[in-house]
């Protein structure tokens, strides 16, 4: 019989000794990601904010924005209450102000993220040989997505670690922790996101392909399942606690986006959308690395390769796409880019100076000093988290008017965190008040610098191309409209919610 582990996937390490640098690459990493924190403050996606960080404020402090997934619960709590934990803790400790539990959120989460270039490593040498996991790991490290990116809470990234340490836990040698954590993982990756739930299955035909070639125990096969079971019945569980049903959220979530359409709502995009924006956002180096994996001489690395099958070609098939959502193809691009370095450095010199590894090396770390130029020039400041941060730290704040961005751009009252009301454009046209009477309803405008002069209103504070603009007078009056919930056209007033949501989930107004 063929052995489809030697061929497939390689010999299991038996020798956990791992590569006596790779602590301090993964220094090296922190500290790179801690850099990003302190140079930049971006808003990439209205999502990490508010599908999250935002409810995890309202749960902690008691009042915040309810988006529209909140409102017809297609979101469930998970990723939410955990990040509720370490408000919690901080407002214990007396740390329960943006400028400190912001960062100390990011700092955590960068913690979380150097488990990728540790996982990286183990894949590397188990799937390719030592040099290959060695290079995967100084990638993972350096990669401009994966350094941007670390310091941020969403689904897709939080999902790539755990499969990334579920793949790990299958390749290594195996024990009884190792299955409990595989199953974990497998477990936390699903109810996190559910589209990767073609990738978990593929990990698990991995697992039962080792446990016939007797490389795992019946038992261990069974400690791997049951973690994956109560993490996901724990979620179903916290689903019933907060929406009323089991399991509704993935239910709600089917409903709304396949069923009803919801996500075109959003945008559409072709089929190959994917491939195109690994293509675009790596300059091409990983659509090379996936081409040299295909027609690589020496044994291919079919695991990889089926891997990132299993991420690309389900998602192909949703008509939204974003980029996003297939972060997990990113670590698994960086493995195929590694294994293609290590067997070019043996190759023949092109000249007398450069081989084709050495080449392809510096090609891939000059692309990630160019992405982190690109990102950190254009798109790593967000002038509005600025002003909000600013206006937590001001007195006589009544009311704020945002007329720089929508709500879905802004800060939210996780940066703003001040339980008042923040009104934007739509509010003051709904309720008819014209600019020169702003004054009577609000205490402080925040506007691109270039807006018309307000009157009975002064500048205070500029940040680039936002400034802040305070009230020459106290306000006098409300604005009779509430400013926790948008109306989402497409949506509300068109499907009703099918939950019931706790009391205390429901905002204070």
């Amino acid at each position: 019989m063929i052995n489809l582990t030697k061929h497939f996937l390689g010999k299991q390490i038996i020798n956990d000794k791992s590569w006596e640098f790779l602590p301090w690459i993964m220094i090296i990493g922190f500290l790179l990601r801690i850099f990003i924190i302190f140079v930049s403050e971006a808003n990439f996606d209205s999502d990490e904010i508010f599908q999250y960080l935002e409810q995890a404020h309202r749960l902690t402090f008691g009042y915040g924005i309810i988006p529209w997934e909140y409102a017809h619960g297609i979101r469930n709590w998970f990723l939410s209450c955990l990040i509720a934990l370490v408000l919690s803790a901080c407002r214990l400790f007396g740390l329960d102000q943006p400028e400190i539990y912001i960062p100390i959120v990011q700092i955590l989460a960068c913690i979380i993220s150097l488990s990728a270039i540790y996982c990286t490593y183990w894949i590397g040498r188990q799937v390719a040989g030592e040099n290959v996991g060695r290079i995967a790991s100084i990638l993972s490290c350096i990669w401009y997505e994966m350094v941007i990116l670390a310091h941020k809470i969403t689904p897709e990234i939080f999902s790539t670690y755990l499969l990334l340490g579920a793949l790990t836990c299958i390749l290594r040698k195996p024990s009884n922790r190792s299955a409990l954590m595989l199953g974990l993982f497998c477990g936390g990756a699903i109810i996190l996101r559910l589209q990767y739930a073609p990738v978990v299955m593929l990990m698990m035909g991995i697992l039962l392909l080792f446990w016939k070639q007797e490389k795992w125990l019946s038992h261990q096969i069974a400690i791997a399942i049951t973690g994956s079971l109560i993490i996901i019945f724990l979620v179903g569980w916290l689903d019933y606690y907060t929406w009323g049903s089991f399991f509704i959220s993935f239910y709600n979530n089917y409903l709304y986006n396949a069923v009803y359409g919801v996500s075109k709502l959003f945008g559409e995009n072709p089929f190959w959308q994917y491939f195109t924006d690994l293509g675009l956002y790596s300059a091409g180096l990983f659509l090379f690395g996936i081409f040299y994996g295909l027609f690589r001489k020496k044994k291919k690395p079919w695991l990889l390769l089926i891997l990132l099958c299993s991420i690309l070609v389900p998602h192909s098939f949703i008509s939204h796409k974003e980029y996003r959502f297939i972060f997990l193809a990113v670590p698994i691009c960086l493995l195929l880019i590694a294994i293609a370095i290590n067997d070019l450095l043996s190759a023949k010199k092109l000249w007398n100076k450069y081989n084709p590894g050495k080449l392809l090396a510096q090609i891939s770390v000059t692309l990630s000093l160019i992405g982190f130029t690109i990102i950190l020039v254009f798109f790593g400041t967000d002038n509005s988290l600025y002003a909000y941060l600013y206006l937590n730290n001001q007195p006589k704040v009544i009311s704020v008017l945002n007329l720089n961005s929508d709500w879905y751009r802004s800060g939210g009252y996780y940066y703003l965190h001040k339980n008042l009301p923040v009104y934007f454009r739509q509010h003051i046209d709904q309720a008819g008040i014209s600019m020169n009477n702003l004054s009577k309803y609000v205490s402080h405008i925040v506007c691109k610098t270039d807006l018309e002069t307000i009157p009975n209103f002064t500048v205070i504070a500029k940040f680039d191309s936002v400034e802040v603009r305070a009230s020459n007078t106290t306000p006098s009056e409300t604005i009779n409209i509430q400013t926790y919930r948008y109306f989402q056209d497409g949506i509300d007033g068109k499907f009703k919610p099918t939950v019931t949501p706790r009391i205390w989930l429901k905002p204070k107004t």
